[in-house]
């Protein structure tokens, strides 16, 4: 309807939004935002909470609303035992106002954040969350390297997608804990979302990841790939950029394929069969070639096989279709993505 902003709902978590929020909603709206259908069991619901701003009139359906103008709920948590619930918003004519912003989960999850600042936890304490579906494009910034943690600042369960701790589409647990931060953040984009740079160090939570994660970097046994680009310059000098010109550690030219070549692929064999949890990280990006080009990979697919022969595109978490990641936007940009699920495999393309 004439109501609805960004919506992602999935059966274990979801968040919702007025149009336009967090800028001005439209006047004279009377339009269900979403019909939420949970899996079975309760439904926990969010909203507004102390960091949302009150809503014209929001009504859900086995809840005890409406809440209008400046009320809010006066618990944060709304709880219903149906797997349905509907939310419908309705305005009248004004000058301003910013709308709703709604998480909720199943009660497998019951706490839920989704907003920047995090508990106020003493030294050394830790606390976990549950960052519902649907973070990635709520409104605010988010100040961190996925690599170094994130301010207390940040937008929480956004810089979460961000280091790759979660993935939008699923939501799911992150754990904080208080200690003392890095004095500088380098920005950095991942995930999809681009992190700014963040200068000050002091006490406060702090974002971790999951126990699966890991951060060793992989060695790769031998680059193939569909085709190279031999090329002669000005000059008449030769420039072989090989598959092996790929890995990390080379500086000058990388890989290019052979011009006007369709489908190409770069194939890096792991030497054994391994657990791969994303590609690129900081301190070695995915670049571009910058020495005389500008040149970049703006998206790509990913492939694995066991065994060289067999190939499976890679789905990603939904499973429906072949995911399509973010490159760079030029060619010096650090880009890392995350796998959710991990690939197991020998071969990677």
């Amino acid at each position: 309807g004439d109501g609805c902003g960004h919506t992602l709902l999935t059966p274990q978590s979801g968040t919702l939004s007025s149009k336009n929020y967090p800028g001005t909603y439209p006047n004279h709206t009377a339009s269900p935002l979403a019909l939420v259908r949970a899996e079975a069991g309760e439904v926990t619901s969010w909203g507004p909470g102390p960091q949302c701003p009150p809503v014209p009139s929001m009504s859900l359906s086995l809840l005890a609303g409406p809440y209008c103008r400046n009320t809010v709920p006066a618990t944060p948590l709304l709880v219903t035992n149906s797997s349905t619930v509907t939310v419908l918003f309705n305005s009248t004519s004004h000058r301003s106002g910013r709308g709703l912003l709604l998480s909720y989960a199943t009660s497998e999850h019951p706490e839920g954040s989704w907003v920047g600042g995090s508990p106020d936890l003493p030294p050394t304490v830790c606390s976990s969350v549950y960052c519902p579906a649907g973070c990635k494009d709520i409104d605010g910034d988010i100040w961190g390297n996925p690599s170094q943690g994130y301010r207390d600042t940040s937008v929480l369960c956004k810089a979460a997608v961000h280091a790759g701790v979660i993935a939008d589409e699923l939501g799911g647990q992150v754990t904080l804990s208080r200690e003392k931060g890095i004095t500088l953040y380098e920005s950095a984009f991942a995930n999809g979302l681009h992190s700014k740079r963040w200068v000050r160090g002091h006490w406060g939570p702090q974002l971790h990841p999951t126990p699966s994660s890991c951060g060793d970097v992989l060695e790769v046994a031998t680059f193939n790939a569909s085709s190279w680009w031999h090329e002669v310059d000005a000059l008449g000098q030769d420039r072989a950029w090989l598959a092996q010109r790929a890995a990390l550690s080379t500086t000058g030219h990388s890989w290019a394929a052979k011009p006007g070549s369709e489908a190409a692929w770069l194939e890096l064999d792991l030497g054994t069969r391994r657990n791969v949890t994303g590609e690129g990280r900081p301190a070695d990006p995915i670049p571009g070639s910058s020495e005389q080009y500008d040149y970049y990979v703006t998206s790509y697919q990913v492939s694995s096989s066991r065994d060289g022969k067999n190939w499976r595109p890679y789905r990603g978490s939904s499973g429906q279709e072949d995911k399509v990641f973010e490159g760079n936007a030029d060619s010096l940009g650090e880009v890392s993505n995350a796998f959710f699920p991990p690939i197991v495999a020998r071969y990677i393309r």
